[in-house]
């Protein structure tokens, strides 16, 4: 009886220590932000952590804007972040306090799941990108790999320039995204016999040869392991799922 009492006596106290307040604070209202918080928060209550409101010592952030507003407040409590498309762009990686899982996969890393879902040889891919969007370009896109194509106004403007490669690749471009720079893009590759990809989930609808799908489950376990953990990668990867065919 006393070995069986010290045994749980021992497992409470290791409940004890480990439980922590964590606050979680999404910034994006859409479906799959709000189904990483739901089960980020499941996740958290079954290994004993508290979620509260305020008073936490670990801050799970999701979205951008919750980020930048953390920021301001120059908090030294951890934080865990995802929904960032640009982390680098805030310096998050140099911040001692603040770890993240990527929202969308590194080009490359998408590049090569590309290569080998369709079976294709190696080559130079174009990306066409906006003006205002060619100092982040260039930190994501691999010379080695990639070839940025800029434009000012319009995709339209790199068409000519787009039929010297085989693969083009669309980069999460708030002015490309446009639906009808989007669209027009497409259309393009597909009656050129261009093949276009993208790390994007949410261009899976659109007929891309294809489509990086990220997997939210994941990021989910992701983010719980590093509010317990301390990481040597600043930075997760952005988990993906098998490839299938569309």
């Amino acid at each position: 009886m006393v070995r069986v009492a010290l045994l749980l006596l021992s497992f409470v106290l290791n409940v004890s220590v480990r439980a922590a307040d964590v606050c979680i604070i999404n910034s994006y209202p859409i479906p799959p932000a709000r189904k990483v918080e739901s089960r980020v928060r499941e996740l958290l209550k079954e290994q004993g952590d508290n979620v509260v409101s305020s008073g936490c010592s670990i801050k799970v952030l999701i979205g951008t804007p919750a980020v930048v507003e953390e920021l301001k407040k120059n908090c030294n409590c951890k934080h865990v972040y995802t929904f960032v498309l640009f982390p680098e762009k805030f310096g998050l990686q140099r911040r001692s306090n603040y770890y993240g899982v990527r929202i969308f996969p590194l080009p490359d890393r998408t590049y090569k799941r590309f290569l080998t879902f369709s079976s294709l040889k190696s080559g130079k891919v174009a990306v066409p990108v906006s003006k205002e969007m060619l100092p982040i370009a260039r930190i994501y896109l691999k010379k080695r790999y990639f070839v940025i194509i800029p434009f000012k106004r319009s995709p339209v403007e790199t068409f000519r320039e787009l039929l010297n490669y085989k693969y083009v690749y669309i980069f999460p471009d708030p002015e490309l995204l446009k639906l009808v720079n989007l669209v027009t893009l497409i259309n393009f590759c597909k009656d050129n016999k261009l093949l276009i990809f993208s790390g994007l989930s949410d261009l899976s609808r659109f007929n891309l040869d294809y489509v990086d799908r990220i997997d939210f489950e994941k990021i989910a376990q992701e983010i719980v392991f590093l509010t317990e953990n301390k990481s040597a990668v600043k930075i997760l990867p952005c988990p993906v799922k098998k490839d299938e065919k569309f």
